[in-house]
Order: structure tokens, then C-alpha cells, then sequence
């Protein structure tokens, strides 16, 4: 693998390294914390993320390690041009009779302008946004030839 990879990992992948994660997100954060990929997330993931932490039963126990846990991602901020592309994206949609949920909009409009593949399981949910690469953690070690 040449260079520094970006990629843009989504709520559900976050979720899974934190809990059990999987072979796939497992050597995917290996080569992060080997610097030969650069994890982003979205203040939009952020705030899910924190969301269920704030909604546990005893948040106490979880928001340090939370909070460590993010603070070793860089966080692609839902700003102007992500603004601009969900409106486009939304309008679109909308016209096509086809809604989307909002906090997905903004994660996958974020990642977009942003110029970052969105690592998640999710992939029906953000396809909908053209011009999106989408990818499941198993596709991305894949693609990017991680697993040797």
C-alpha cells in the first residue's frame, strides 16, 4: 500500500471497534494506529456516538473512554459545501419521491466534499447519494489491500 489512505468510518463502524469489534474493523484500526491510514468520522458521527453514550444507564463509566477514543480521529466538521451538497442531494431525492433520514444526509454530504470513501454497513442507506464512495469495512480492506 502506498501513502496514507483517507477514510471517512461511519457511526455503525465506530460502534463496532467499540464494542467486539470484527476482523475487518479490527486490522482497519490496526493500520491507523500504524499511521498507514487516516480515520475520519463527522461531528454528525460524533454526536451519535455520544448520543448513546449519554443514553446508557451509568454514561459515567463510558464518557472517558469515549472521549479518548474520538479524540484519535479527526472529525470532518458538517460545514458550508456539506451543506450545500445535502440541499442538493435532499432536493433531489425529495423530487424522486424518495426521502432520506437527515443525520445520514449530512454524514454522507460531509464525506463527499470531503473527497473520503464512507466505511459502513450500511451501504442502501448512503448509495442514494450520488457521487458517494460507499464501502463496507470487508470492501475497504479489500480495495486497499490491507490484509497482507
Amino acid at each position: 500500500m502506498e501513502g496514507v489512505r483517507n477514510l471517512c468510518l461511519d457511526t455503525d463502524v465506530l460502534i463496532d471497534y467499540i464494542r467486539r469489534p470484527s476482523e475487518a474493523v479490527k486490522l482497519i484500526m490496526e493500520k491507523v494506529y500504524e499511521g498507514k491510514v487516516s480515520a475520519y468520522t463527522t461531528t454528525i458521527n460524533s454526536f451519535e456516538i455520544w448520543l448513546g453514550v449519554y443514553l446508557a444507564p451509568k454514561p459515567e463509566e463510558l464518557i472517558k473512554e469515549t472521549g479518548e477514543f474520538l479524540s484519535q480521529l479527526k472529525i470532518v466538521s458538517f460545514d458550508y459545501k456539506a451543506s450545500r451538497e445535502a440541499s442538493r442531494v435532499m432536493a433531489s431525492l425529495r423530487r424522486q419521491g424518495q426521502p432520506i433520514e437527515i443525520r445520514g444526509l449530512f454524514i454522507g454530504s460531509s464525506s463527499k466534499v470531503s473527497g473520503m470513501p464512507l466505511i459502513t454497513r450500511n451501504v442502501r442507506h448512503y448509495k442514494r447519494i450520488a457521487g458517494l464512495t460507499v464501502l463496507t469495512p470487508e470492501e475497504t480492506i479489500e480495495q486497499l489491500k490491507l490484509s497482507n
